[in-house]
């Protein structure tokens, strides 16, 4: 069986994996990307709003907060550099009772602990939708929307203009610590081949393999999964927005809220209840649940107006409402586990790559 030595090897095609490996190929001479789909960003990076958040809902001081703040302004630069489609549209935030309203309360005050300033109560906009039922509303100006997928191919082209390695298809089966580091069994599911790579820096940003891989390493159950399911519908009235609205946020989610592309189609969604399986098909069991939801804020809907979208399933942990990023030395080797990166996974990601770059510095300098 074939064995290459490189510097580092970045596990998982995502948006975190993509954003880091970005960062760390102008450390590393020899940097290679894995990923097992054909298709980059193919599970949970493309199956979500593509919303860029505000920051508003992370408890102060969480990673989640701290990443999501920071990446809003680097991602926003970011997309105006590269000149990638975005709007900065803003978003409502609604209540429809008077314990909602208590929410969005809470929502103001969080945000001021979080230091973001620029949220107001603010009922005159909402009224230019005459089809949505609110009590009160927040606006959050900063929130905005923009193309995800020509964001991650950007982030493929600068990954590997500094000469390094995607390669799509391949599938980490086995993990094993030595004294240099790492070695690491792939198979190449283009060639039906498997082969070795030598490796001292290892990072598992695999999403939802994430969890298993990190505790394949510690050999103990470290980390638990708890995988949200989130289902998405079209709209196809004739009702149009030029903001996002969201409800007040539910146990597993910020809301099943109604976001537009940068082609003003409306979309609902996701909605959130927890699953044991990896199955990106709709339930019609759950559909009704999504458009009586739906229904609290927008009275006039009817169920026939929305047309399944797609799904996407969130990695988060269970017991452990953040990211979490995990890095630790065996001998000579480094790991980094970004493990319950999924909203505001997006948002977050630049922030992230600094994060696990300046984490790294000590080991790599």
């Amino acid at each position: 069986m074939d064995k290459y030595k490189i510097d580092c090897l970045v596990i998982g095609g995502g948006i975190s994996g993509l954003a880091v490996a970005r960062n760390l190929s102008s450390h590393f001479q020899d940097i290679f990307l894995i990923e097992k789909n054909q298709y980059l960003g193919q599970e949970t990076s493309s199956r979500n709003s593509e919303v860029i958040h505000a920051g508003i809902y992370y408890k102060k001081n969480s990673l989640k907060a701290k990443l999501c703040l920071e990446g809003k302004e680097l991602l926003y630069e970011y997309l105006e550099r590269q000149k990638i489609d975005h709007k900065r549209c803003g978003k409502f935030i609604i209540s429809t009772t008077d314990e909602e309203t208590e929410e969005l309360e809470k929502i103001m005050n969080n945000s001021i602990d979080c230091e973001i300033y620029d949220l107001e109560f603010n009922n005159s906009q909402i009224k230019n939708y005459p089809f949505i039922y609110s009590k009160e509303s927040l606006f959050s100006p900063s929130t905005g929307i923009f193309d995800s997928h020509s964001f991650m191919s950007s982030l493929r082209r600068e990954f590997e203009h500094n000469e390094g390695k995607t390669l799509l298809g391949n599938e980490c089966l086995k993990i094993e610590i030595t004294p240099k580091g790492f070695e690491i069994l792939i198979h190449d599911q283009n060639t039906k081949e498997k082969f070795i790579l030598e490796v001292k820096f290892l990072i598992n940003a695999a999403g939802l393999a994430a969890v298993d891989i990190a505790n394949t390493i510690y050999e103990e159950k470290k980390f638990k999964n708890k995988f949200i399911k989130g289902e998405y519908f079209n709209y196809l009235g004739k009702e149009k927005l030029e903001h996002l609205i969201y409800p007040t946020p539910t146990k597993y989610s910020i809301g099943l809220h109604a976001t537009i592309d940068l082609g003003k189609g409306i979309r609902f969604g996701p909605s959130a209840y927890e699953t044991t399986t990896i199955d990106y098909n709709h339930s019609e069991k759950e559909k009704y649940k999504f458009y009586q939801s739906v229904k609290s804020y927008w009275p006039s809907i009817k169920e026939q107006d929305l047309s399944p979208g797609y799904t996407g399933i969130r990695p988060t942990l269970e017991g452990i409402d953040d990211f979490i990023v995990d890095i630790n030395s065996f001998n000579e080797g480094v790991v980094v586990n970004i493990l319950g990166y999924s909203s505001p996974g997006l948002t977050s990601s630049l922030a992230l790559s600094k994060l696990v770059e300046s984490r790294l510095s000590d080991y790599i300098n």
